[in-house]
């Protein structure tokens, strides 16, 4: 199991698959679109695209960062002598964006198809992932016998890290914080040698992988290195990337499989979730992950009057077909009082959780409120002064995230006599050990 703590040393991530220079470029377009969305979905519709663009970059303090998103998003804002008054729509906004999407999954999946060709050329059986398991295996076993550790992998790549005897002169000069370097120039040499070390490796595999595949097809392309970084989970990780230079600047968060990413979450979910991430990856943190937590989720608690409206607004999409009982149990409530306001299916709606009116029915018992009967449109509950349900914001997913980030603390696994470490399954023993350690955290 992981322990969910900073990582010491820099981990560097190689994808063995054929370069994805056409991806990159894409995905930094989705990517920079998806913030300008995620802007005007949390305001509940009230951004124009225009407002929402350029508030997306003021919040970018690094230049570099900074002129590549202009570049990328000034072609959506209007100039005014061309506009007539007229802001660009959410609407063609979105049929941008989704383009954009389509062509990202579009190429990726090609680019799949190339793998699935090989590995059927070269009769690997079992398909796709069974033969990058293969490759993965070979790849493992090549860099562990160069003394390499492995943090993370899975089909198609691997993070690792260099071995110790690496950085054991910038440790000399570094002596934890009493020798002649600083802590930056510490972390800067610590980047800096692992990015040397692992295009050397990068080189190294790629001719191990075409004498074992008699092929130029399969290679590994070193795409960034992590550090600080911290694994919470499978698949679930966060850290500052470095890619063709070092930078520690907090707006280059690497994240992948938390949740402060996925569709609908409120700005004060997200919020809450970046404060946690931007304070573990400060270069002047002297606290632990589960320290920064607490104190977070207290400040976050105590100090309400740093929230507004707004930032409680979630969304989501009513499908008729989809059991998602929260929205359906919504959806039946409006019927008949905001018709007008159910979008068509699959549109997506901005919605804030009230505190219910009545806490007790006729004969004095406590009512039980679901989520669905608290749900109420969000332009409606501020036009009518509706009171949120703080208890709902915080205990039901502020909780919960703060679990997933302090989970694989040792204190919160299993006994080693437990059921659950005698299941020989292991992707299911992995299963219940995240469910009963994240569920003991919240506790």
């Amino acid at each position: 199991m992981a322990v969910n703590l900073c990582e010491p040393r820099p981990y560097g991530m190689k994808i063995n698959l054929i370069r994805k220079a056409q991806l990159k470029v894409l995905g930094k377009k989705k990517e920079y679109m998806g913030k300008v969305k995620s802007k005007m979905d949390s305001a509940g519709g009230s951004f124009l695209v225009v407002d929402a663009i350029k508030d997306v970059l003021f919040s970018v303090k690094n230049t570099e960062r900074h002129t590549e998103m202009t570049k990328i998003l000034s072609p959506f804002i209007v100039p005014e002598e061309c506009s007539d008054g007229a802001d660009l729509s959410y609407d063609d906004f979105m049929k941008e964006y989704s383009s954009i999407c389509f062509e990202y999954n579009s190429l990726n999946s090609k680019q799949k198809a190339i793998e699935l060709y090989m590995n059927s050329f070269y009769a690997l059986a079992g398909g796709v992932t069974s033969a990058g398991r293969k490759n993965i295996k070979l790849v493992t076993e090549f860099v562990k016998k160069k003394g390499f550790g492995i943090k993370y992998g899975d089909t198609d790549s691997l993070y690792l890290t260099c071995p110790d005897s690496c950085y054991e002169k910038c440790d000399l000069a570094y002596n934890g914080g009493k020798g002649t370097i600083s802590k930056l120039e510490y972390w800067t040499e610590m980047v800096t040698i692992t990015m040397g070390v692992i295009e050397k490796l990068r080189n190294e595999v790629n001719s191990f992988l075409r004498l074992k595949t008699r092929s130029g097809y399969l290679e590994m392309a070193y795409e960034e290195v992590l550090f600080p970084v911290v694994f919470t989970g499978k698949k679930k990780y966060f850290g500052t990337k470095h890619e063709d230079a070092v930078n520690f600047s907090l707006e280059d968060l690497f994240i992948r499989g938390i949740d402060t990413v996925k569709q609908g979450k409120s700005q004060l979910f997200k919020t809450i979730g970046d404060q946690i991430m931007d304070e573990v990856r400060d270069i002047n943190n002297e606290h632990s992950l589960h320290k920064i937590v607490e104190d977070v989720l207290k400040d976050a608690i105590i100090n309400t009057e740093q929230w507004n409206f707004e930032q409680f607004i979630e969304t989501d999409a009513w499908k008729p077909d989809v059991n998602n009982i929260s929205v359906q149990r919504f959806i039946g409530r409006m019927r008949g009082k905001y018709d007008s306001k159910i979008l068509i299916s699959g549109k997506r709606f901005s919605y804030v959780v009230t505190h219910p009116d009545t806490t007790f029915n006729l004969h004095g018992r406590k009512l039980k409120p679901t989520k669905g009967e608290k749900m109420e449109f969000a332009d409606v509950a501020k036009e009518l002064g509706k009171e949120l349900d703080l208890y709902h914001y915080f205990k039901k997913t502020i909780i919960g995230l703060c679990a997933r980030f302090i989970m694989y603390d040792k204190k919160y696994e299993p006994e080693p006599s437990s059921r659950i470490m005698r299941i020989k399954d292991l992707d299911e023993k992995y299963k219940q050990i995240d469910d009963y350690a994240q569920n003991k955290a919240k506790s």
